[in-house]
């Protein structure tokens, strides 16, 4: 398997998690925007969205963050709230149901610094560094990935 430029580090749909119950979505937006930068991510914000409906609130969150693990490999991790749906107060907070989705993947050569030597960034990244590559980056950033996805299953209440 070739190594690429950016290699994805999730499923191909990205880590899913499905939610219907009670959620502290104040709690849940200010860990997940926490974890970020305890994690020394650069924290962006793509979509913050609410939308009164009939049947409940929808809300619509994507956040993500990027960290520069060196000179040449950057860290992207995606959190997407993507459907926090029928969200309704109730006396402890709200409840309604949720899908997020977590992506992660790491890019290389992330300042384009390669991009006039093709041949030579494939025998760099498939032959030099591919040991570091599959040893040392992948499984940081798939550790980041799940502390990540732990922590919002830990603020569901799905997880003990």
């Amino acid at each position: 398997m070739a190594i690429n430029k950016t290699e994805k580090i999730h499923p191909s749909n990205g880590m899913v998690i499905r939610y219907k119950g009670i959620i502290d979505v104040d709690s849940l937006y200010k860990s997940a925007k926490s974890w970020f930068g305890n994690n020394s991510y650069d924290y962006f914000e793509k979509e913050n969205t609410e939308k009164s409906k009939p049947q409940g609130n929808t809300v619509i969150i994507k956040m993500y963050g990027t960290r520069d693990i060196d000179d040449y490999v950057q860290f992207k991790v995606e959190i997407i709230f993507d459907e926090i749906l029928r969200l309704k107060k109730i006396e402890r907070g709200y409840t309604g149901e949720a899908r997020i989705v977590i992506k992660a993947e790491m890019t290389l050569d992330y300042k384009n610094k390669w991009k006039s030597f093709p041949f030579l960034f494939y025998l760099y990244n498939n032959y030099i560094l591919k040991k570091k590559i599959k040893n040392y980056y992948w499984p940081k950033v798939y550790d980041e990935m799940m502390d990540l996805n732990s922590l919002i299953k830990s603020k569901l209440g799905l997880v003990e």
